[in-house]
C-alpha cells in the first residue's frame, strides 16, 4: 500500500485557511488532497495513524495540563509512543509524511501541547525538524537500545531545552550513534537518570563539539569512539 503524504505548499494554505476559520468560528476547509507514494511495504497508515492518536490523547488526558505547561511531561512518555507504533518504513524519511501525519490525525494535539495552531512549523511547515510528531520519533529512534532492560532510558532523559538545543538542532539525528553517545555521557547508568554537567557546562560542550565537527565526520564514528572523544574532549575543557 502506497504511504500518504501532503505537498508543503498545499499543508501551508489549508493550515492558514484553518486558522482564519478558526478564529471567525467557521467551518474548517477540507483537508488537502491526499498525495500517494508507491515505496516500501504495505501498511495501514490511516490505521496506524488512529492509534497513535489515541494513545497520544490518553496520554494528554492523564496529564491533566495543557501541553504548554507541561512540555517535557508530555514529549518525554510521548516519543516512545510514537517510536514504537510506527514501523520502519521509507515514509519515515520524507517530511511530507510527517506534514500529513500532522494535519491529518494531530491538529488537536499540537493545539493542545502548544496553545494554538498558529506556528505552522509545529506541522513541519518551514523545516520538517520542527515537525512536532517527527520530533517526537526522532526522540525515541536516537534514545531505542534494543535488547536493553528498559529500551528506552536514553529517550526518556534530558528535558526539552536540551533535546532541541544540543540534540536535534545541531542536527545529530544525522549521527545517532554519536547523540546516543552524547546521551550516555551526560546521563550515565550510575547516575540514574541525572544529569552530569551542568547546563551551562553542556553548553560550552555543545559549542565546543559544533566547532570540532567542522573538522570531524560524526555521522562515522562508532560508539566507542565517540564515548572516548566526548570524554577527552570534556577533560581538555574542564582544564582549560
Amino acid at each position: 500500500m502506497p504511504y500518504p503524504y501532503f505537498s508543503k505548499a498545499e499543508a501551508r494554505a489549508y493550515l492558514a485557511a484553518l486558522s482564519v476559520s478558526r478564529s471567525a468560528g467557521e467551518e474548517p476547509p477540507p483537508l488537502p488532497e491526499t498525495h500517494l507514494n508507491s515505496e516500501g511495504e504495505t501498511v495501514d497508515w490511516e490505521a496506524t495513524a488512529e492509534d497513535l492518536k489515541v494513545d497520544l490523547e490518553n496520554l494528554m488526558t492523564s496529564i491533566g495540563e495543557t501541553g504548554k505547561n507541561a512540555g517535557s511531561e508530555f514529549e518525554t512518555p510521548a516519543s516512545p509512543v510514537v517510536h514504537r507504533l510506527l514501523p520502519e518504513h521509507p515514509a519515515l524519511a520524507d517530511p511530507e509524511f510527517w506534514i500529513w501525519l500532522a494535519v491529518s490525525f494531530g491538529q488537536d494535539i499540537v493545539q493542545w501541547r502548544y496553545g494554538s495552531i498558529g506556528n505552522h512549523s509545529n506541522f513541519g511547515i518551514g523545516g520538517a525538524g520542527e515537525n512536532l510528531f517527527y520530533r517526537l520519533w526522532l526522540r525515541g529512534e536516537i534514545g531505542y537500545t534494543p535488547g536493553s532492560e528498559d529500551e528506552y532510558r536514553l529517550a526518556r532523559y534530558g528535558d526539552i531545552d536540551f533535546w532541541r538545543s544540543h540534540i536535534f538542532r545541531q542536527s545529530y539525528g544525522d549521527a545517532r550513534i554519536f547523540a546516543r553517545a552524547f546521551l550516555e555521557f551526560q546521563f550515565p547508568v550510575k547516575r540514574n537518570g541525572k544529569a552530569r554537567l551542568k547546563q551551562a557546562e553542556v553548553r560550552v560542550l555543545a559549542k565546543h563539539l559544533k566547532r570540532a565537527r567542522s573538522n570531524l565526520l560524526f555521522e562515522v564514528m562508532s560508539a566507542e569512539r565517540a564515548t572516548r572523544f566526548l570524554e577527552t574532549e570534556w577533560q581538555r575543557l574542564e582544564s582549560e
